[in-house]
């Protein structure tokens, strides 16, 4: 079972989707998120925070290592356990590719909704078509998650 939260930034007036890869870490590991217009007022700290196009996600990474622990992982990857390691292992990351993957999947979604009645082909071929354009211009943003693709 995986874990989904919307999460408000600090500032409110932006929220964002994030998935917590086998229900590990739950919600509270995340102590903020900043998105571009109001990540100046993060008080920048590498060691807890990730940054990925002007978003800022900072966890509780003491939190994050107990709770990665408790599933058995050897107390020697505790060291390991960086933002970075939980953001790129999926451990809580966006949900999708960037934080509003999730709402623009299901615009794409809704809008060939009346294809898919007609033409189930057509709706799979266009469908294909729009998420991998998507996906490159997620790619060219530098959205951290899309450049493995």
């Amino acid at each position: 079972m995986c874990l989904h939260q919307r999460l408000a930034c600090k500032c409110g007036r932006n929220e964002a989707y994030l998935f917590h890869r086998d229900d590990i870490l739950p919600e509270k590991v995340v102590i903020n998120l900043y998105c571009p217009e109001c990540r100046n007022q993060a008080d920048w700290d590498d060691t807890t925070m990730i940054e990925d196009v002007g978003w800022i996600i900072e966890y509780d990474i003491e939190a994050a290592k107990f709770y990665i622990g408790l599933k058995g992982v050897h107390n020697l990857i505790n060291n390991l356990i960086t933002p970075e390691f939980i953001f790129d292992e999926d451990y809580c990351s966006w949900y999708g590719m960037s934080p509003k993957d999730l709402e623009e999947n299901a615009r794409v979604h809704q809008e060939l909704f009346p294809l898919q009645k007609k033409d189930k082909l057509s709706y799979f071929n266009e469908l294909k078509k729009r998420r991998l354009s998507q996906f490159a211009e997620l790619k060219r943003a530098g959205w951290r998650k899309a450049q493995n693709i």
